[in-house]
């Protein structure tokens, strides 16, 4: 026994004086190494620290140039959002000081344009409306309709895909998903104020970057993407039933005249549709009131309503968009 282990001794040791020896040549080879100083190129202004701190980490340091110039009231929504959709840890110190540096740095100054500052006044309407005007012509709708798709290619089609059905290559990793243009008529006042202003809530930006006879021609190739399906016929019986309905269930966020404005509504974002600026398919309102809109206050409604219900509520809320005029569309 005691020849065994003799034997065996050498065995175990000489493998661990081995494996101690290169251990030692690995630390003597070992040279200690210094990082390098990662500095975003990012314009100096207060706030700078905390932007490049909670940012940059997801986002490019150029990434923020590449948005149109934001007022300061957009960049709290989309800042908001970060940390309300994808959870970003951020006080409110923090919230501020990002803010303040974006709007330094690609924000609008108040005094730049009544338009910019107060979208919503009469002023700013007007100013809109005379901005966004509508082909009159066959020859001037083919010519938006070829920049148009041009323009939608080169800056939509990304997230709204190339046909608008909101199945771009960005869609999946936005909530809420991007609109699908195919299945809604829109009315140039809507699709104007979407270009001019972007969606609150949403990863829509505004485009005001871009020339007004190319947001005009956007707008003549969006409107393209959802055939003219006419006006909407629903019997006195189904728009009485879909009338109550609407009343009893959606009027508190979409209001009673189905414009999008009730007390409710100023404490969403994003904002319940305005159905008077657009009108869905039915059979879009009904797969919406079937499954909600994920990232929205629509929630799903599967069981809460009849397939006749249903249906009723689907004519229903289409009669309230205001048809267009002739030079709309």
């Amino acid at each position: 026994m005691k020849t065994f282990f003799r034997f065996l001794l050498p065995l175990l040791v000489l493998p661990l004086f081995a494996t101690s020896v290169r251990c030692a040549d690995v630390a003597s080879s070992l040279h200690s190494i210094t990082l390098p100083n990662f500095e975003p190129e990012l314009p100096v202004a207060p706030g700078r620290k905390a932007f490049v701190a909670a940012c940059v980490s997801c986002h490019s340091a150029r990434y923020v140039f590449m948005q149109p110039k934001f007022p300061q009231k957009q960049w709290e929504e989309t800042v908001g959002k970060m940390i309300k959709v994808y959870g970003a840890h951020l006080s409110t110190n923090q919230l501020h000081e990002i803010v303040g540096y974006l709007v330094a740095v690609n924000g609008v100054a108040p005094k730049e344009s009544a338009v910019n500052s107060t979208p919503g006044t009469v002023q700013a309407r007007d100013e809109l409306a005379a901005m966004f005007t509508a082909p009159q012509n066959p020859e001037a709708v083919r010519a938006n309709l070829k920049r148009g798709a041009e323009l939608f290619a080169q800056n939509c089609a990304g997230c709204h895909g190339a046909s608008g059905k909101g199945d771009g290559i960005a869609s999946p990793v936005l909530l809420p998903r991007p609109a699908n243009l195919a299945v809604t008529q829109f009315s140039v006042e809507l699709l104007s104020d979407v270009l001019w202003n972007g969606v609150p809530g949403t990863a829509m930006p505004s485009w005001r970057d871009l020339a007004a006879n190319d947001l005009n021609s956007l707008v003549t190739y969006v409107q393209s993407l959802h055939p003219a399906n006419g006006r909407n016929i629903a019997s006195a019986e189904n728009s009485a039933r879909g009338k109550f309905l609407f009343a009893q269930v959606c009027a508190a966020c979409h209001g009673p005249l189905g414009d999008g404005k009730s007390a409710t509504a100023a404490t969403l974002t994003p904002p319940p549709t305005n159905l008077t600026r657009e009108q869905p398919d039915a059979a879009y309102v009904m797969q919406v009131m079937r499954d909600g809109v994920p990232g929205t206050a629509m929630p799903a409604m599967q069981n809460q309503f009849s397939e006749p219900d249903r249906a009723a509520l689907a004519n229903y809320v289409r009669l309230f968009f205001i048809q267009p005029k002739s030079t709309d569309k």
